[in-house]
């Protein structure tokens, strides 16, 4: 796990070579390739804020600002009725804000989801002493099928999934006052912001339109001790103000983990430089609170993966 100073730089020969580092031995992104009748890959990159946990996933040739930001506001632990426990005594079983809230991110790397490629890199935090949550997040590689047993997304080059995971939790069977007071799930408010006033779509309004030909795929089903099962009625819950969406994801009980993953798609269809047959140039940078970096340039063809050229690793101080 990431603490201090880090920074890694990965490629990887894709039908063609491309450079990762220059002389100084600073980290380059390099959108071009070194043969000039190879493709021009997409190159989406993922920035990741230490202090948080926001992230924002975007083309590099459009900017930061024509993408998609994430962020985790609040997490409280309610009872059957919905009603927050736990928020009086020395534990708390809630967080009324994550601004403050440090995570520890992960070094990027290669796997395999379903049929298809990625490049993963997570973050985790504690919540209080109650628990703990993380996220895992995606980039997808190469195109693929990935899913729910219930429900299925295509997905391609460029394309993110991302994770939410909790786990180790100490539910409460708490007192408040003379009352009772016992947890049944926990309720997680995430806000999505995007370029353009988002709308819902499709299925049950199951998607998520964010402008730009971007859009995030919602499920009802989430993971609950290696089980699929459906969130209670009406949830995931969507409040849509603009470009401004808050998501309240309902965890229901569980004794190890519970887990949910949304996915956002069209970056390849959005580009104008790629489509989904060429592959993807996936570049992670992510920062925590203490200044710890990590940065990785990862080359990927659709269909074939030759093998890990670089691994540059230099680690400093704590500033």
């Amino acid at each position: 796990m990431v603490r201090g100073r880090l920074l890694i730089v990965l490629a990887s020969v894709a039908l063609w070579l491309v450079p990762a580092e220059n002389s100084t031995g600073n980290s380059t992104s390099n959108s071009t390739n070194s043969s000039t009748d190879g493709p021009t890959p997409l190159q989406v990159e993922l920035d990741i804020q230490g202090q948080s946990g926001a992230f924002t996933v975007y083309d590099k040739s459009k900017g930061k600002g024509s993408g998609v930001m994430i962020k985790m506001d609040a997490l409280r632990e309610v009872d059957a009725s919905g009603n927050s426990v736990g928020a009086s005594g020395n534990t708390k079983h809630s967080i009324n804000s994550f601004a403050t809230q440090d995570f520890t991110i992960g070094s990027p790397e290669n796997v395999t989801l379903g049929d298809t490629s990625a490049n993963k890199i997570a973050f985790s935090s504690p919540i209080k002493d109650v628990g703990q949550i993380s996220v895992d997040t995606y980039v997808m590689s190469t195109s693929g099928t990935i899913g729910t047993p219930t429900e299925n997304w295509t997905v391609a080059p460029g394309d993110l999934k991302w994770n939410i995971n909790l786990s180790s939790w100490t539910w409460c069977g708490c007192k408040k006052g003379k009352s009772d007071e016992v947890g049944a799930f926990i309720d997680l408010e995430v806000t999505v912001k995007g370029k353009q006033d988002a709308k819902t779509s499709g299925a049950a309004n199951k998607t998520l339109d964010l402008g730009d030909g971007l859009s995030l795929q919602l499920s009802d089903q989430v993971q609950v001790d290696g089980k699929w099962v459906g969130m209670p009625a009406g949830y995931p819950h969507v409040s849509i103000q603009g470009s401004s969406t808050t998501l309240t994801f309902r965890f229901p009980k569980f004794n190890e983990s519970a887990l949910y993953d949304p996915v956002i798609s069209g970056f390849a269809a959005a580009s104008t430089t790629t489509d989904s047959t060429t592959g993807a140039s996936t570049t992670i940078g992510s920062t925590t609170g203490s200044g710890a970096q990590v940065d990785g340039n990862i080359q990927a063809h659709p269909t074939f993966w030759v093998a890990l050229l670089l691994l540059t690793l230099a680690v400093g101080h704590v500033a």
